[in-house]
């Protein structure tokens, strides 16, 4: 006599191979993907490398890090409208493809732009066609590939962030040392217009998974704005000077945020899926978790450069390596994976955060050492177990999605992703400020400032693992619900 387990589920059953990728036309769907994650990618990369050259241009030092920050906003608040822009033009094809030329004309702004006020405001408008380029590109995923590909195509999407970080640095270093900032946005040009035509001629106006909209088409501003004022927030914090005003600003976020999720959920035209904030459902497990990574995720790279730097006095040419390094390791831990099914792929959900902790546990006792080649070697650890578990983790989600509203948690996942990472950029530079950081020069203060910090962030890291563990006993749970729903069916 056989026991549930021995009943494939969708989560149970073998994953496709490779080929099945290219078979029945999603070869393109596939291309999309690969493009608008590219697109999106490379924009946040190269920025940071040719500030300096556009300040020297155009001026504006005192906005230097607002062209960043107005693109994350962007991005966060274009993945959370997904569902309402898409509905209001009628269908995936033509949302997705707006999102295309939005994205088109931002980039060509950018590459126009007079003045640093007019570089801000186009880069506003270019993130927020990246999040629906992001956003879409996730329910692209969801709705054109069978569950059993979904593992394979978002392996080929993290391969596609890798080579993102190889190609970023030279992009922006290439036009940055021809004194040609404007460059990096013009060579984007017909790789853009290439997706946005590619859109309008092969996505479907409704996705396989869908249930048809429901509701009203208009958008959301309210909620909307709100999102974007939370995030605001956020990002105000990480550039405040003293701790109070930090803390503050991220309160007043929380408070932002949470009522937006508040009113979100009683809408008919939601942003986020009703179980957005839930610890009780996969959903909201798989979020949160991604939000609790995302925010350890962008405080390791973002302080590990200056550790890097400052303390072992590795030249600024190289400190890119590390991150190259951790991008590595999550696509190496992600192609491994990606393959799996049954208890491997549960093995792997609840490896891939206890390697995530043991890697920064290793930073964080290492950080002051002169011992670069462990360095390197403990954010491949972490790389992987990014990869382990965050291919399976947005697998599951999508799969568990509420019959109507697939789309929105398939976009939600890299809205709420980036929403952690603006609140981890906000939490390390508030901590770090506490531990004296101070002017970051200083070998003794940033190597103590640093390690505070990320022993800090071994708490979310340790409560993204505890939530892992429930999601996985949830999951596990179900199967065995549907194996004896099955047999009766049987007998």
């Amino acid at each position: 006599m056989s026991d549930s387990h021995s009943i494939p589920t969708k989560s149970e059953a073998p994953k496709a191979a490779w080929a099945d990728l290219l078979s029945d036309g999603r070869g393109l769907y596939a291309l999309l993907v690969v493009l608008g994650t590219l697109l999106h990618s490379l924009q946040t990369l190269v920025m940071a490398i040719i500030m300096p050259t556009v300040v020297a241009d155009i001026g504006g030092a005192e906005y230097y890090t607002w062209a960043a920050m107005l693109y994350t906003i962007g991005s966060i608040v274009g993945a959370a409208a997904i569902a309402p822009v898409w509905n209001l033009l009628g269908g995936a094809r033509r949302g997705y493809a707006a999102s295309g030329i939005g994205f088109l004309l931002g980039t060509l702004g950018c590459a126009l732009a007079p003045d640093m006020a007019t570089l801000n405001v186009v880069r506003a408008v270019q993130g927020l066609a990246g999040g629906l380029v992001s956003g879409g590109s996730m329910a692209l995923v969801g709705g054109l590939f069978a569950s059993n590909m979904r593992t394979r195509i978002l392996a080929i999407q993290q391969a596609t962030f890798t080579i993102s970080h190889l190609l970023g640095p030279l992009v922006g270093g290439l036009f940055a040392s021809l004194g040609w900032w404007r460059g990096s946005f013009w060579v984007l040009v017909p790789f853009t217009a290439l997706f946005t035509v590619l859109a309008w001629l092969r996505i479907p106006d409704r996705l396989g998974n869908e249930a048809l909209p429901g509701g009203t088409n208009r958008l959301p501003l309210l909620r909307l704005g709100m999102l974007a004022l939370g995030v605001f927030s956020v990002a105000a914090a990480g550039l405040a000077k003293e701790a109070g005003m930090r803390g503050a600003l991220i309160a007043g976020a929380v408070a932002l945020l949470w009522f937006t999720f508040r009113l979100d959920r009683a809408s008919t035209n939601k942003l986020y899926p009703s179980s957005t904030l839930s610890a009780d459902s996969p959903v909201g497990l798989s979020l949160w978790i991604l939000f609790l990574t995302g925010s350890v995720q962008t405080t390791v790279t973002l302080f590990l450069p200056l550790l890097l730097q400052v303390v072992h006095g590795i030249s600024p040419i190289f400190i890119s390596f590390v991150t190259i390094v951790i991008s590595s390791g999550w696509t190496a831990g992600t192609f491994l994976v990606s393959g799996w099914a049954g208890s491997r792929e549960r093995l792997a959900l609840r490896v891939g955060p206890l390697l995530m902790l043991a890697g920064l546990a290793g930073i964080t006792i290492s950080a002051q050492m002169q011992t670069l080649a462990v360095l390197a070697l403990e954010a491949f650890v972490y790389g992987v177990g990014l990869g382990f578990h965050h291919v399976h983790l947005v697998s599951r989600a999508m799969a568990a999605a509420a019959e109507g509203e697939e789309r929105i948690t398939a976009s939600a996942m890299p809205s709420i992703r980036s929403l952690g990472m603006a609140f981890g950029a906000a939490l390390g530079g508030m901590l770090s400020t506490i531990a004296g950081l101070g002017t970051a020069t200083e070998p003794q203060a940033v190597g103590t400032a640093v390690t505070f910090v990320y022993r800090f962030n071994l708490i979310p890291l340790v409560i993204a693992a505890l939530l892992m563990m429930r999601l996985v006993q949830i999951g596990k749970e179900m199967t065995g619900r549907k194996g004896g729903d099955i047999r009766k069916k049987e007998g």
